[in-house]
């Protein structure tokens, strides 16, 4: 069965599907081009495109996309008068076509014994070269990290950054077949996808950035036998934001460069907005089977504990631990009543035993903002990546994109030593936090590659 999320229609293999009427929890949608539900409009559903669950017509769906069946139209009919005076060339035309269609399978079957598979009965798999560096990102995001825009121009046109990787492809004669995607050119670690041999493209979320993809295409005809086609691409260096159907503002912390030349590893630390609805019933993950591909083991709770009285589970999971930090923010980590809270989190940041995590709040902002930007500070990236991270929850609220509100931390680390933003945040955390240098080493040893 499919399901729809977000207005993105969804086949039972997860994948978004152009697959005409659909029933959807007993009403009936329309599912156009990469699955998109169509919505306030009047729409012809041609028969090959009703699959058998409405008549051929003219149907109005609402602004949930919902069919009207009461609105139903019957399909305009041609009248005969005007066919009239062509009746007797169409029938002349019509008989001469179907003897030159005889004749030509006499002529195909006395060349049966020579016939060879080409062209259109051929078992055939075609896949784009791929020239340049794919996008994983909308176009406004895009022109933003070729320079076109500056952040807030592109988060003003759109606040929605994310785009999946779509892979087209072209398979002709084929049974079944599948795509296998992964990191290694052996493809060891390979992901597989189902392909539907009668579309041409799938949808796949959340690949990471700045990556080289290698891929094999397999397509299998019982009669035909397999064929196999094999190639690469490579992910654009951008910011790698994280689709999970209910969560916003969601993104991986991985991607960075810092001051010695290390990156951040991606898929360790994903954040984003809370996943229970516990402040907000928007942010709620929709299926705790979308968040399996991290392969979270802890949700890193930074709202406070008050939100929840009883036994807490998390979303993500019986299984993922969890717990609630009651985090401070921007210039509330300078009080002392606030010490403690900001060491037990930085204490845990250097548990690998707690990775791949979720780290979140109730929107992802402001004390997840504040955490990462002293995170970041201590593994090294530069003053602007940091202020880029920050300012883009953006997506979430323009409010953010100018980083006036994390001035703050600014103004509190004003007398702390230090000749750098990431040695002043170093100084502060070890003096007046109370994390040792020995945990700065293992949050370094975790989150970055290389020694």
């Amino acid at each position: 069965m499919g399901k729809i999320v977000d207005g993105i229609y969804y086949n039972s293999n997860g994948n978004p599907m152009h697959k005409g009427v659909v029933e959807v929890d007993g009403k009936f949608y329309y599912a156009g081009k990469k699955g998109k539900i169509i919505k306030e409009c009047s729409k012809v559903v041609h028969s090959e495109m009703a699959n058998d669950l409405v008549k051929h017509g003219t149907y109005y769906f609402d602004k949930n996309g919902v069919m009207n069946l009461s609105a139903y139209k019957k399909p305009k009919k041609v009248h005969g008068k005007k066919l009239k005076k062509k009746t007797v060339v169409v029938f002349a035309a019509v008989t001469l076509t179907l003897c030159l269609v005889f004749l030509s399978v006499l002529v195909l079957k006395s060349r049966s014994n020579n016939f060879k598979e080409t062209g259109e009965t051929a078992l055939s798999i075609s896949v784009p070269e791929f020239k340049e560096e794919i996008y994983l990102c909308n176009p406004q995001a895009e022109l933003y990290y070729k320079g076109t825009y500056t952040l807030k121009q592109a988060l003003e046109l759109s606040r929605d950054f994310y785009s999946p990787f779509v892979f087209e492809y072209e398979i002709n004669n084929a049974d079944s077949a599948f795509l296998l995607l992964g990191e290694k050119n052996n493809l060891s670690d390979g992901v597989q996808y189902v392909l539907n041999v009668r579309e041409k493209e799938v949808s796949i979320d959340n690949l990471k950035t700045g990556t080289q993809y290698y891929f094999k295409v397999t397509a299998t005809n019982e009669s035909k036998g397999k064929k196999e086609i094999f190639g690469s691409f490579k992910t654009a260096n951008t910011n790698r934001f994280i689709h999970l159907p209910g969560l916003y503002n969601t993104r991986d912390i991985g991607g960075y460069e810092t001051a010695d030349h290390k990156r951040i590893k991606q898929g360790l630390l994903i954040r984003g907005t809370e996943a229970d609805g516990l402040v907000e019933s928007n942010y709620y993950l929709a299926n705790p089977k979308d968040a399996e591909p991290f392969g979270f083991v802890y949700d890193f709770d930074l709202r406070n504990s008050d939100i929840f009285n009883a036994t807490y589970v998390s979303r993500f999971g019986r299984e993922v631990g969890h717990k609630f930090y009651n985090s401070p923010q921007y210039g509330g980590i300078f009080a002392k009543s606030e010490t403690e809270a900001l060491r037990q989190i930085f204490s845990d940041l250097a548990d690998r035993r707690k990775y791949p995590m979720y780290l979140h709040c109730t929107y992802g902002a402001d004390r997840t903002g504040t955490v990462v930007f002293l995170l970041q500070g201590l593994l090294g990236v530069s003053e602007e990546d940091m202020l880029t991270e920050y300012k883009l929850t953006g997506t979430l609220s323009l409010k953010f994109a100018d980083a006036e509100k994390i001035q703050p931390i600014y103004s509190g680390l004003e007398g702390v030593a230090g000749r750098t933003l990431n040695e002043k945040i170093h100084n502060f955390m070890v003096g007046n936090v109370g994390i040792t240098e020995k945990q700065i080493s293992e949050i370094r040893s975790i989150l970055l590659e290389g020694k």
